[in-house]
């Protein structure tokens, strides 16, 4: 059997994108970030015509509420029916955010789509004379305590079985669908397809068990590529690969500072950005590592600085800082630390009756127990505990 179909999930179309919109972004930029959702469902479509997969399961949160604007539900309808011209299946199943309160029946959608109702149901069909079955439910509404894995059949006599699920794992405390990995196991089904967390991870090798994650990052913690899932079942070999759909990419860079130079900052910045050569859009948080004596260095004028140099090139750079931040190094934090604590600190605790108590349990071996009697003992530990707290800068009062 040849089989190929794609699993993508949070498509979270018309994001809001709070907290990132502000008077420092230029419109444009901000035009690109908030159609960014689309333009990745976009790109998830011209990809499954261009490979010519057989259908397409979208695993929930397809919109980030439950009630779209007309704008987004012409959008989405229009993606899906170049779908239907290409003659590519549509599977969905909606999660907590776009929960569905009416009937699948009364959504107005291309012929090719099929969208489960509240309740778990299976869908067969066949494809190239083989059996596919897929199983799955729509919320009805935000929460689902209920373990719906119960009401999952398991595998019925078809070639090739998948359960679609919006859901976390029971261990998360979360009120979505809970379900075990060994409740998804039990049902026997040949892929599971699963919505709701944003990160692409694997549960499960064989069967595959997998989250697709969003097709595209809406904050600083869903950082890095975005896309979806290509599956390829060549003969019972099933193949899983990633795919991106990201048009822009929330990513962090460091960097150290050396001197209190606003400008020198801001063009060593500019010439890493360029050196880093972004293909697509990067909104960044950077990450400053500095000297405990360059701690006056203001935040708020040192972002706004960077953001008006930016302002006519990010576009060129392909790159906005919507956030900085600075870090003291921990070396240069315990090596500040007053030489008296220090000195008191270790009289107190590198004595011979407090390393004697602490290896006790060790002390039944003679070779062990020959090393601690050693009268050099307490200086070494102290010696190596300097060096493990500050590095190489440990060996030097004592050269």
């Amino acid at each position: 059997m040849t089989l190929k179909f794609i699993h993508a999930a949070d498509l979270h179309l018309e994001s809001p994108f709070e907290g990132l919109m502000d008077d420092e972004i230029p419109q444009k930029l901000w035009e690109q970030i908030f159609n960014s959702t689309f333009l990745a469902f976009s790109n998830l479509v011209q990809d499954a015509i261009n490979q010519q997969v057989d259908f397409i399961l979208l695993a929930g949160d397809l919109f980030d509420r439950d009630n779209q604007t007309p704008k987004t539900y012409n959008f989405f309808y229009e993606e899906l029916d170049k779908l239907n011209a290409a003659d590519i299946k549509v599977f969905m199943i909606f999660g907590n955010h776009d929960y569905l309160n009416i009937s699948a029946s009364d959504l107005k959608l291309p012929n090719n789509v099929y969208v489960f109702g509240n309740q778990v149901e299976t869908k067969t069909f066949n494809l190239n004379d083989k059996k596919i079955a897929i199983t799955g439910f729509s919320y009805e509404n935000r929460w689902i305590n209920d373990k719906m894995i119960d009401n999952y059949p398991v595998k019925s006599n078809v070639d090739f079985q998948i359960g679609m699920l919006h859901g976390s794992e029971a261990n998360t405390g979360d009120n979505y669908a809970p379900f075990t990995i060994s409740d998804l196991l039990d049902k026997k089904y040949d892929y599971w397809a699963l919505g709701h967390i944003h990160k692409m991870q694997q549960l499960n090798a064989n069967p595959p068990i997998y989250y697709s994650g969003n097709i595209q990052g809406r904050h600083k913690n869903e950082s890095g590529s975005k896309g979806y899932l290509l599956i390829n079942d060549v003969n019972g070999n099933l193949d899983v690969s990633f795919h991106e759909t990201s048009v822009i990419i929330w990513d962090n860079l460091t960097m150290n500072i050396n001197e209190n130079n606003t400008n020198q900052i801001i063009n060593d910045l500019m010439s890493q950005i360029y050196k880093n050569q972004y293909s697509k859009i990067h909104l960044l948080e950077i990450t400053f590592n500095i000297k405990q004596n360059l701690l006056n260095i203001n935040h708020d004028e040192l972002l706004s600085k960077i953001q008006n140099t930016l302002r006519e090139e990010y576009d060129n750079l392909n790159a906005w800082v919507y956030d900085i931040r600075f870090s003291i190094n921990d070396n240069e934090k315990i090596s500040s630390i007053d030489d008296d604590i220090w000195q008191k600190a270790a009289e107190s605790i590198f004595t011979k009756d407090n390393i004697m108590d602490i290896s006790k349990s060790l002390s039944k071996y003679d070779f062990i127990q020959n090393h601690l009697d050693n009268d050099d003992i307490q200086d070494n530990l102290l010696k190596q505990a300097k060096i493990n707290l500050l590095g190489n800068k440990g060996n030097i009062d004592e050269d």
